[in-house]
């Protein structure tokens, strides 16, 4: 897809007849972690730390951010696809060694405040989001994949909350999701679990909504995506709105809740404990606490 460069004034108002968007900001540039590019009416957004497993680190949240800002202020495109590089992970969570730097409850919490925010973007964008979930998603990848409206996914791909095996909770905004996709037990099996489930499973449950074969989903994405562009903008819009609002979450006090809870995880013994033999490549040795 081509990258566009040059900003432009965005509708005057929608078709519920809301207040004009602020002015036009230019699309990002000279992004490292991040690729975006528009066409044909999609924007397309690729998680690009190939190295990392596509990794979210904190330098990635600033880049999330200012393509956020430009899709809420400037862009025109009428759908968004969100996939990962390569073919075999979406996202495998936050970058954990970048994460070594959260070595406080504050920074373990604001942390997950401004992801929750970023996720709380994504998923209320005016524009639906399609999730192309090319590969696995482990721990904070299926919080992130949660936040798409409509996921898309590889046969080959594989869910799994893997944080209580580190010893903290999501972080992300991704357990509230999960409880009104697929219910609160199934969503506490996952979750207490770590266990990994396949395409079909997810499929099954309701986490994943369409199955395509390896290799295919990204134009499956796309091709959906640009189906919706091409539907008037207005009503588009309006049946996302509508729909996020029979949904709503609980908004600041949900997202402090959760900030909260994952901050004193974050920082317990346990968590490091589950850090330190990860690196040494030996089973924990939990004490609960």
């Amino acid at each position: 897809m081509s990258a566009q460069r040059d900003g432009h004034k965005s509708a005057a108002s929608d078709a519920a007849g809301e207040s004009p968007l602020p002015a036009a900001k230019s699309m990002p540039t000279g992004l490292e972690n991040l690729r975006y590019a528009e066409d044909d009416g999609v924007g397309l957004l690729t998680i690009d730390r190939p190295a990392v497993y596509n990794a979210i680190s904190l330098a990635t949240m600033d880049e999330l951010d200012r393509v956020l800002d430009w899709l809420e202020n400037g862009s025109q495109a009428g759908a968004l696809v969100v996939t990962g590089a390569g073919e075999r992970v979406f996202v495998s969570g936050g970058d954990l060694k970048d994460f070594e730097s959260l070595t406080t409850y504050d920074a373990a919490a604001a942390m997950s405040r401004r992801m929750q925010h970023l996720m709380a973007r994504l998923s209320g964008l005016r524009i639906p989001v399609i999730g192309a979930i090319n590969g696995d998603c482990l721990g904070g990848g299926c919080e992130f994949a949660l936040a798409t409206d409509i996921r898309i996914v590889s046969e080959g791909a594989h869910f799994g909350f893997k944080q209580v095996t580190l010893g903290i909770t999501p972080a992300w905004g991704g357990r509230g999701r999960l409880v009104r996709l697929i219910g609160r037990s199934r969503t506490l099996m996952l979750l207490l679990s770590g266990d990994l489930i396949d395409a079909t499973e997810a499929r099954r449950i309701g986490l994943a909504d369409r199955v395509t074969p390896a290799g295919e989903v990204l134009a499956a994405a796309l091709e959906l995506a640009r189906s919706i562009a091409r539907n008037p903008r207005g009503a588009v819009e309006a049946i996302k709105r509508t729909v996020n609002h029979d949904e709503a979450a609980g908004g600041e006090d949900a997202i402090e809740f959760e900030a909260d809870v994952f901050a004193r995880t974050w920082i317990s013994e346990d968590h490091y404990e589950a850090l330190a033999a990860r690196k040494e490549k030996r089973a924990p040795k939990f004490r609960g606490r």
